[in-house]
């Protein structure tokens, strides 16, 4: 018993790599059986595939390991507990053993009379008799945790001398040098390839060219053979979706069969609903990497009209701005209870990858989306955006109004309305008004009568309770949302949407393919055969950093945007600045927002120094109220201060024209042009808020220099946690808002484009200094 209380008194070791590998662990030596000393740890049990992988990926000795024996046991076996009781025995091994196929080598009998199976464990014809493996025990007094047992950790044959990889001098130039099989990166590149269409000849004729491109093979994925891709290919050409002709129970088989990429499951019940939530190893990675201390968006019910159950997306950004999907939940509803269930374990899921992940921001784009529940279980703050209702009112508005003047004044109406409750100074009783005063709009009062004024109540609620995000998430959202449209929703038969178990296949094989694919750096050497759902690109807002300002010219409540392609193509946009401006391109038309929208909405904004979108508005009455909340000491009152002083600066210098794109004509990353030191500042106190903000208004500041100057207070700052309960609890929006704020700045990578549109999605270096001083 005396070993048993040492091994569980041990500390439970969870590194914050995605894999990780024996080297990272600390392993501690037990009394074992026959008087002998085991090396041991304690890991996570749902950890134990990433030690797996860490492990095989070694750079000596290159390598896998299989499953050579496992013994499993029900937790509701009616056996009374033991201390050293074993739920789960598995016995892990080197791919390159422990038979010996080499001369002379010792062979098993029991590997001698066996039946030959079509997948022989460890790809006998490369065993070389390596000894090198670890048992995993998983213990009935401790199931989420996994005994680890490593004795043989050296890659060595029964003499002791090395039998594969670099360090066995017999091993050159034969595949003992590598490892057995191809990687797992590679195996998805592969199979993502084959899904789009690409046929078997041409990746082979793409890989071998890389391969002598780099003067010969290097590691095992150099190996790649004809027949293994041929494999992958006829192994996709014979799988169906329809495992039974019962859609639920082919939905539960796809299940069984797919248990890594499946997160949460519950079937129908008497009083629960259908939820199936889907994450891959891949999107599970884009949402660590992505997601940490940055936000993460959600595309609520999409395909309500096609599909049998909608689905809801889960949203990261990458280097792009581009919008990444890293979970996709089916579901009829989404109730409170439900979302509870399913979110929460998703993110124990990724808290037990990386203990210190964290979220930054959540964005919703429902306003009967269960906010408290979010805050709940991501502990961040909310923000609401507001795509999908401007783009079904602008879409209906184009198709139901032809009159030009008409439009420009619904729009306009709307826009202010829309921008009014967001700043407190409207109600529900401004649509009342906006439908008595267009009346002659018929066709498009109908529709908004029966569609949108059951739903305006909520939506006025949510819009003054929570932040509004920026443009650039709206089109980042947006441009997923059509991407999966064109992706997904591509079948002839219409009858098959009905169908979960269709979903459910394309979403985690076709549909995850593009994804990748529009990640990976190589997909331009395959662009003859890329098809409508495959192409993509920059989002409107990315596409609208590229116009010049000499581009766009003000005709009286108008702009002209030359066409980037074709110059002697101009586009007409009418109220610009408007959050419901128009134009005449037919993307707009379509209720999307184009680049010439952005574009002329940023430079008109940028020329009226009281013209502000709703984002940044609300961010700056964020910052003033955060400014007024009373410290209950000077310390917390002199950096609250000091910060505001710091991010106004940062603003400043990120938006002075005359250092940015006056002397280009084209908005560019402000790090390659700002070169003046920044301002001395004053000694005295200030006296009030404006003398706060005003006393920053000189010449431009540094990037690196204002994030020393914010990094530096709080290096010394030890009661970081008290300022969310003192500074920010006054008001429900103040606390949102201030997501708005870390949205909205840039720290590093921030564009002069930013300067009036609101908030960005680069936060990553102002939320590695502020998130714990202030977004607790």
């Amino acid at each position: 018993m005396a070993r048993w209380d040492e091994i569980l008194s041990l500390p439970v070791q969870s590194p914050p790599n995605i894999e990780f590998s024996a080297a990272d662990i600390v392993w501690s030596r037990v009394e074992g059986w026959r008087e002998t000393m085991d090396r041991l740890a304690l890991i996570p049990f749902s950890r134990v595939n990433d030690f797996v992988r860490g492990e095989s990926n070694n750079k000596d000795c290159p390598t896998r390991f299989h499953v050579e024996a496992r013994r499993r046991r029900s937790l509701e076996m009616a056996n009374k507990l033991k201390v050293d009781g074993i739920l789960e025995y598995i016995l892990y091994w080197c791919s390159f053993g422990p038979d010996d196929h080499r001369k002379g080598g010792v062979v098993r009998p029991s590997r001698t009379y066996c039946t030959k199976r079509k997948t022989p464990a460890g790809r006998p014809n490369t065993k070389r008799g390596c000894v090198c493996h670890f048992i995993v025990k998983r213990l009935i007094a401790e199931p989420s945790v996994a005994l680890v047992i490593y004795n043989q950790d050296k890659h060595v044959d029964k003499k002791g001398l090395p039998c594969h990889g670099l360090q066995d001098t017999k091993a050159v130039g034969t595949s003992a040098m590598f490892a057995p099989c191809i990687s797992d990166e590679l195996r998805l590149q592969i199979m993502s390839l084959l899904y789009v269409g690409v046929p078997v000849e041409t990746i082979m004729q793409r890989h071998t060219e890389a391969v002598e491109k780099q003067g010969g093979p290097s590691n095992r994925d150099d190996l790649l053979t004809h027949r293994y891709v041929r494999r992958l290919e006829r192994k996709i050409r014979r799988s169906t979706y329809e495992l039974d002709p019962n859609d639920g129970i082919s939905s539960n088989m796809w299940v069984e069969m797919h248990r890594d990429h499946v997160f949460f499951y519950e079937d129908f019940s008497d009083s629960e609903p259908f939820v199936l939530g889907i994450q891959t190893d891949w999107q599970l990675q884009q949402m660590i990497q992505f997601g940490n201390r940055s936000v993460i968006a959600s595309d609520s019910r999409f395909g309500t009209n096609k599909l049998k159950y909608p689905v809801y997306s889960l949203l990261v950004f990458d280097s792009k701005r581009n919008a990444i999907p890293v979970a996709w939940i089916i579901t009829p509803r989404f109730a409170s209870s439900e979302i509870h269930r399913w979110m929460r374990s998703l993110y124990d899921r990724i808290r037990s990858k990386d203990p210190t992940w964290k979220l930054g921001g959540f964005i919703v784009d429902d306003p009967l989306a269960d906010v408290n529940v979010i805050r709940e279980v991501f502990q961040c703050s909310i923000l609401i955006s507001f795509w999908r209702v401007r783009h079904s009112w602008h879409k209906n508005l184009m198709n139901k109004c032809s009159d030009i003047g008409m439009q420009v004044e619904v729009s306009t109406r709307l826009g202010e309305i829309i921008s009014n409750i967001c700043r407190d100074r409207a109600s529900l009783d401004s649509f009342h008004d906006f439908i008595e005063d267009f009346v002659d709009c018929s066709d498009f009062l109908d529709y908004f009568k029966g569609v949108w004024f059951p739903k305006l109540g909520a939506w006025t609620n949510i819009l003054k309770a929570l932040p509004l995000a920026s443009a650039e998430v709206s089109s980042a959202i947006e441009c997923y949302h059509n991407q999966l449209k064109l992706r997904l929703l591509n079948e002839k038969d219409s009858n098959i949407y009905q169908r979960v178990d269709w979903l459910v296949d394309k979403l985690g094989t076709k549909v995850h393919s593009y994804y990748w694919l529009d990640e990976y750096s190589g997909k331009d050497n395959f662009a003859r055969y890329w098809k409508d759902e495959w192409k993509s690109g920059l989002t409107a807002w990315r596409r609208a950093l590229d116009i010049l300002d000499s581009d766009v010219v003000f005709y009286g409540n108008s702009a002209r945007v030359v066409h980037r392609g074709n110059p002697g193509h101009v586009h007409v946009v009418l109220n610009p600045g408007s959050e419901f401006a128009i134009c005449d391109c037919n993307w707009s038309k379509m209720g999307n927002l184009c680049e010439h929208l952005i574009k002329s909405s940023k430079i008109y904004r940028d020329n009226r120094s009281n013209s502000l979108s709703t984002s940044m508005f609300e961010y700056k009455r964020t910052l003033m109220n955060l400014l007024k909340c009373p410290p209950h000491n000077s310390l917390l009152r002199d950096h609250a201060i000091s910060m505001a002083a710091s991010v106004q600066a940062q603003l400043n210098s990120l938006f002075a024209r005359k250092f940015c794109g006056s002397r280009t004509g084209k908005s560019v990353p402000l790090e390659e042009i700002v070169t003046v030191e920044p301002t001395s500042t004053s000694n005295k106190a200030p006296n009030n808020v404006n003398d706060v903000l005003n006393e920053n208004q000189g010449a431009p500041v540094n990037n690196s220099e204002v994030l020393q100057n914010v990094n530096h207070p709080l290096e010394n700052f030890s009661i970081a946690n008290g300022i969310a309960g003192s500074l920010i609890q006054p008001t429900e929006k103040s606390s949102a808002g201030l997501m708005a704020s870390e949205e909205q700045i840039s720290a590093g990578k921030a564009t002069e484009s930013l300067s009036r549109e609101g908030p960005s999605l680069d936060s990553h270096r102002w939320q590695s200094c502020n998130q714990n001083c202030i977004y607790q």
